[in-house]
């Protein structure tokens, strides 16, 4: 009966029902947390069922991303193999995000050429939803558990969303901008407004910055006129900030917060701010590297160490005496796993840079997501929280994807 239940799961075209899932994890991202590990466990469980799995294993292990997603991956979780059970257990639970990366190297052998496109207009739509549901908190048509209307992020953290609004709104100006029906463009054009004012109303201001990044790589990409696409980038910078600092009233007061974290830590020596915190954090951080360089203090006595740092450098301060990451990914990879761990996350990110993508359009998706993920993960741990790994994970497997398709077409 077991064999006759293995075949029949071989006699489905699991490649079929992957790229399905895909559409539908785009879809569901930005709306739900939760979609993260169920999705990722249903693609994975899938792929080990497919009848092509050794030709497709073959493929992942000889390609150079994919290597290098693997090794960054594995090493992570051969940090842990020393702790004492209990501590392996929460090594363990600590690591879990880590393994939604898979799902990158699995798309690079099962997504169809359509299904790229697929997928982009389904994260598109998904990250629409979430802003009408963002817009009707902050005009108080509805509430959400403990979500404010001053930051009105319904479904993940403001720096988060702030990471998917920015790297939707980009692609969606490209869009506009390049040979796509006109309305495809209206579309795209009422998206990028509402996603612009969502990205001012809440309160991320990394999202914020790497947008405006976004805007001035978008300029260069699409004129060939440099001049020409540095002028309208600035004039379309300036009138975006001016808007938002005019209608804004979260806006405003992140600016003025942001002023406010200067002069509390250069004039009263006080950390206890969303600036200072990130500054305490990296002062104390190099006691710790300078300790265990190579390979990190591991991921999970980096944190009870760094209070015990704080209680002596910082003995009157709340926040960092609890201190529960370091929101910085390199940092945080450098403290946890050391130089080594660094060098891998680094060659991870390397190795996507150089995917080679003949398409325009998927050439600027590739450089703005790394744009993006190399600027925030200065000031967030980006891969080590579910939703914005697991949209890594999915556009990196589209890109992945796009170029196996064009190397099969030169080859064909």
């Amino acid at each position: 009966m077991e064999q006759e239940s293995m075949m029949d799961m071989k006699r489905f075209d699991t490649t079929a029902i992957i790229n399905y899932i895909f559409i539908l994890y785009a879809f569901v991202l930005p709306l739900s947390r939760a979609s993260v590990p169920i999705f990722s466990a249903m693609i994975l469980i899938l792929f080990l069922s497919s009848k092509d799995l050794k030709s497709h294993l073959k493929a992942i292990v000889a390609d150079r991303v994919s290597q290098s997603i693997l090794l960054f991956v594995t090493y992570y979780f051969v940090t842990i193999f020393f702790y004492p059970l209990e501590q392996s257990r929460e090594a363990i639970r600590y690591l879990v995000p880590f393994l939604y990366l898979i799902p990158a190297t699995i798309a690079f052998v099962t997504l169809k050429r359509d299904t790229v496109y697929q997928i982009s207009i389904a994260l598109i739509v998904g990250i629409f939803i979430s802003n009408i549901v963002s817009y009707g908190i902050y005009g108080g048509l509805w509430h959400k558990e403990k979500i404010l209307i001053i930051d009105p992020s319904p479904f993940m953290h403001h720096i988060q969303y702030s990471t998917f609004l920015a790297f939707a709104i980009i692609m969606a100006l490209y869009r506009i901008l390049h040979d796509y029906p006109l309305t495809h463009k209206i579309l795209y054009s009422i998206f990028a407004i509402s996603s612009v004012g969502t990205l001012f109303l809440i309160k991320g201001r990394t999202g914020q910055v790497v947008f405006l990044v976004g805007i001035f790589i978008l300029g260069l990409l699409s004129f060939q006129n440099k001049l020409k696409a540095i002028a309208i980038s600035m004039l379309l910078t300036i009138s975006i900030i001016f808007g938002a600092y005019q209608f804004s009233d979260t806006f405003q007061e992140r600016v003025r917060m942001f002023q406010s974290d200067i002069n509390n830590m250069v004039e009263n020596d006080n950390y206890a701010t969303s600036l200072g915190y990130r500054a305490g954090v990296m002062m104390m951080s190099v006691k710790l590297i300078k300790q265990r360089p190579i390979f990190g203090t591991g991921v999970v006595d980096t944190m009870p160490r760094m209070r015990e740092e704080a209680t002596r450098a910082f003995p009157n301060d709340y926040y960092l005496r609890r201190a529960n990451h370091l929101q910085n990914q390199y940092l945080q990879t450098l403290v946890e796993v050391g130089s080594v761990g660094l060098l891998l996350l680094l060659y991870m990110l390397y190795q996507i840079s150089r995917i080679p993508i003949i398409s325009n359009e998927y050439r600027t998706m590739k450089i703005t997501l790394m744009s993006i993920y190399i600027l925030t993960m200065i000031s967030d741990i980006q891969l080590h929280v579910q939703v914005t790994i697991g949209l890594f994970a999915i556009v990196v497997g589209m890109l992945l994807a796009i170029n196996r398709h064009a190397t099969s077409s030169e080859s064909a």
